[in-house]
């Protein structure tokens, strides 16, 4: 890792989650324009990172230590995840169930609920027309569904069934062939996110191969750096305008997370790109965007009720996004400090625990001089873990 990276990483990519969070928003703003910003494409910039991020993260513990832990990997997103989003799912129940608000979408809630209970959130969306997607409560945590989905499979195939770059190279490759092929059939749309998430992924495979990441070096430094940031808004324009010939739309739909990732090589190299998304708002919004995620259609329904009581008009929109966004953002940072970050912490404490416990076995079994190398490279896999 060059010192431009460890210095700026987790700022830069916290600043990228905070402009996707903020598109978010903007898609469950029901007022007219809104719409047409094209938000849910917030939803492919999460996706893009996080494939880039946890392979990137995977690719370093296995160099550090020559192998991947599976357990510690799997107890870290259990606590990275599942605490806050059973937490939400609780208070949705009782707002729904108990308290009866939002009782048109009450039945569509029930419906999902046994879905949501075992992380099968992606499914219930999915299951009618796409237009249906946002009648059903809680709806917004498909994503979450479709991305454990994926890291279920990846690390296990990629990491413990291959242990060569160019298989798995191959193997991303593959992904975002058979994944973005399945835009164009009827169902492929609850398969289709994958293939984003592999584009991250394949990203990170080909950085972390030397001769590879000489040439994206090449092509996202220097002059090169603001052409592959207009990308992303060229890109987002042209999905979202509706005249535009199918063609060229799914031309754009299928290249935007490309454009994605190679912004986000292009902030390891260009250091006002850094800067840009180091800003320390923007940073706040992605450390607190996971939180903000999960509650912010709450936040919206309790912000337009009290406008409605206080008889202030919704007009276009705008007032209801900022007070959304505000609110948002201060319940975030509660739920951030209380629940995420320190179940995070234990999460990585068992993960640490496990590893350590798994390195005395290993060592019983070792040659002395070989047992000094891997207690050595331990240490350094647990510091990694870190930016996970």
């Amino acid at each position: 890792m060059t010192r431009k990276e460890s210095a700026g990483w987790l700022a830069q990519l916290d600043g990228l989650r905070g402009v996707s969070i903020l598109m978010v928003l903007t898609a469950h703003v029901h007022a007219p324009f809104w719409h047409t910003l094209q938000g849910g494409y917030g939803v492919t910039v999460f996706f893009v990172l996080s494939g880039f991020l946890i392979t990137r993260l995977l690719l370093r513990e296995e160099r550090d230590t020559g192998q991947i832990s599976m357990a510690a990997f799997y107890i870290r997103r259990v606590f990275r995840l599942f605490p806050l989003y059973y937490l939400v799912l609780g208070v949705y129940c009782v707002l729904i169930l108990l308290v009866g608000l939002h009782q048109d979408g009450r039945a569509g809630f029930l419906d999902a609920l046994p879905w949501y209970l075992f992380y099968l959130q992606e499914i219930p969306p999915f299951r009618g027309h796409s237009s249906a997607i946002t009648a059903v409560p809680f709806f917004q945590s498909w994503s979450l569904g479709i991305e454990e989905k994926f890291y279920l499979v990846w690390p296990a195939l990629a990491f413990r069934a291959m242990r060569k770059p160019i298989p798995r190279i191959a193997l991303a490759i593959g992904a975002v062939l058979v994944f973005s092929a399945s835009r164009f059939i009827d169902l492929g749309r609850l398969i289709y996110p994958y293939a984003v998430i592999s584009w991250g992924c394949l990203f990170a495979l080909l950085y972390e191969t030397t001769d590879m990441r000489a040439r994206l070096d090449g092509w996202v430094s220097a002059w090169r750096a603001p052409l592959v940031l207009l990308s992303w808004p060229l890109l987002h324009f042209t999905v979202a305008r509706t005249g535009l010939p199918a063609p060229v739309r799914v031309f754009a739909d299928l290249a935007y997370p490309v454009a994605i990732a190679l912004v986000i090589l292009a902030s390891l190299q260009s250091s006002w790109l850094s800067r840009m998304f180091s800003w320390s708002p923007l940073v706040v919004l992605g450390r607190f965007s996971y939180c903000i995620y999960l509650i912010h259609l709450l936040v919206q329904q309790a912000v337009e009720r009290v406008l409605h009581r206080i008889g202030i008009p919704v007009g276009n929109g705008l007032l209801v996004y900022l007070l959304m966004l505000l609110s948002s953002v201060a319940g975030a940072g509660v739920l951030y400090y209380s629940i995420e970050k320190p179940f995070r912490e234990i999460g990585r404490r068992i993960a640490n625990s496990w590893t350590k416990t798994h390195l005395v076995v290993e060592q019983k079994v070792r040659a002395p001089e070989e047992v000094v190398v891997g207690a050595g490279n331990r240490v350094a896999a647990g510091n990694i873990t870190l930016l996970e």
